[in-house]
């Protein structure tokens, strides 16, 4: 099953979820614990948009474009509740959770944050200038509050003096949301002509005003609010089909580095090799058992490069903002269900050139040494078989001029076998499984 469909999959699944729970929202009466229960779902609903800019940006980079969209959303809803401007005199219940200086729920900051990052994402993939993806960005975020304000005041979240036209809302809202949108599309644009991302912006961070869109939609339905379900039912299917386009796995992105190891691009995985295929991250990895016997895998059949060959245990490619260490356990994991190695670097410095079908590889490639007994449940999409041989056969092997192993096993081999580090690693696991 390919990657998009199991997203499908567990897509679907929390759609079903969010569906039943916003038909229980609607029946049920706010219990007396509501404020801490609505806390814990906004936070959760924000997690995916989050974890997304984390992969998009690292670490640092993405602590700091949250936190300066979440402190703009409450200085931003507190400036309204006291002025009115820009959205209108309205004020918050209990429900949301604590409110800071009596004014805006802290929960503001983790609401707004993921929306107008999902927001900000599809106008990136449809705008290719600075003020298109302002103009979609803001009409978009703008669109999503007239599907989940409704469904907000419905609840008693919050309140608006006088109420409103849409359901209780007034249009004083949706102006603001012109506003409040337009001056935080600008500030991501700031941000991101500060940080400089390598990766393009990726769908990713959409995924959680998608389910929030269709909460609240559910919500509508439930509600009898029709003019909402119909606004967020076109929205979600929106949303999906840009998502459906213009997605990317961080992992397919291979990242581009200097002499130096330091990266300077990213590009997909399949465009990135080529007969002139730059310089770029990677790792491999050689498992032995207890008989100090090597695991060998075979490259899947529809594999871009050396489709079919015979190499080491596992090998890919390094993710942006991933040490090599943890894509190392990450793939080991993916492509023969194998986790809980310890693994050891022992050629950190390691890297090759090879051509094969007119497709060059070209990489840095720490290797690691780990040993283990499981049994491996290959991932077919990347291994077509495993078998596991005696060491010395192996380099005898490679040894000749006729071997079929891939070029990298082999000379990753070749400078294991005279390695003092791996000599000790290999005889140690032998003497401690013989004993």
């Amino acid at each position: 099953m390919g990657k998009f469909s199991k997203q499908a999959i567990y897509a679907a699944a929390v759609a079903a979820f969010l569906a039943i729970g916003a038909f229980f929202m609607v029946n049920v009466p706010m219990p007396p614990w509501a404020s801490y229960a609505s806390a814990v779902n906004v936070v959760l609903f924000a997690l995916p948009a989050f974890w997304a800019v984390r992969w998009w940006l690292g670490w640092r980079d993405g602590a700091i474009f949250i936190a300066v969209l979440g402190v703009y959303a409450l200085a931003i809803e507190t400036a309204a509740i006291i002025t009115g401007f820009p959205y209108g005199h309205f004020g918050y219940s209990e429900y949301l959770g604590y409110r800071l200086f009596g004014y805006a729920p802290w929960t503001v900051a983790f609401a707004w944050s993921p929306l107008i990052i999902g927001a900000y994402a599809a106008a990136w993939n449809l705008a290719s200038s600075p003020a298109g993806r302002v103009v979609i960005c803001t009409l978009l975020l703008t669109a999503f509050d007239f599907v989940l304000d409704p469904g907000a005041v419905y609840l008693g979240f919050w309140q608006y003096e006088g109420g409103g036209w849409y359901y209780g809302v007034p249009m004083s809202n949706f102006a603001g949301w012109l506003v409040s949108g337009s001056i935080g599309a600008i500030l991501i644009e700031l941000m991101l002509a500060k940080f400089k991302p390598l990766l393009p912006t990726p769908m990713q961070l959409a995924v959680s005003a998608i389910f929030i869109v269709w909460f609240w939609t559910a919500f509508a339905l439930f509600a009898a609010m029709w003019l909402p379900l119909l606004i967020g039912l076109l929205l979600v299917a929106f949303l999906l089909v840009i998502y459906r386009r213009k997605f990317f796995a961080f992992d397919d992105m291979v990242v581009m580095v200097n002499e130096s190891n330091e990266p300077y691009a990213t590009e997909r995985k399949h465009v990135a090799h080529h007969a002139e295929t730059k310089l770029h991250r990677a790792f491999s990895i050689f498992l032995f058992n207890s008989r100090g016997e090597l695991m060998l895998q075979q490259r899947a059949l529809s594999k871009q490069t050396w489709p079919g060959t015979w190499s080491n245990s596992c090998c890919g490619h390094v993710m942006l903002h991933e040490s090599v260490a943890n894509t190392a356990l990450r793939r080991l994991k993916f492509e023969l269900g194998i986790s809980g190695v310890e693994l050891t670097n022992v050629l950190p410095d390691f890297r090759y050139i090879a051509e094969k079908d007119g497709i060059v590889e070209n990489e840095i490639c720490p290797v690691f040494v780990g040993f283990t007994d499981k049994q491996p449940k290959p991932n077919r999409d990347e291994v077509e078989s495993t078998k596991n041989v005696a060491w010395q056969d192996f380099l005898a092997d490679i040894s000749r001029p006729d071997t079929a192993m891939s070029p990298w096993a082999i000379e990753e081999a070749l400078l294991l076998a005279d390695d003092p580090e791996f000599k000790r690693l290999y005889e140690t696991s032998l003497r401690r499984d013989h004993r």
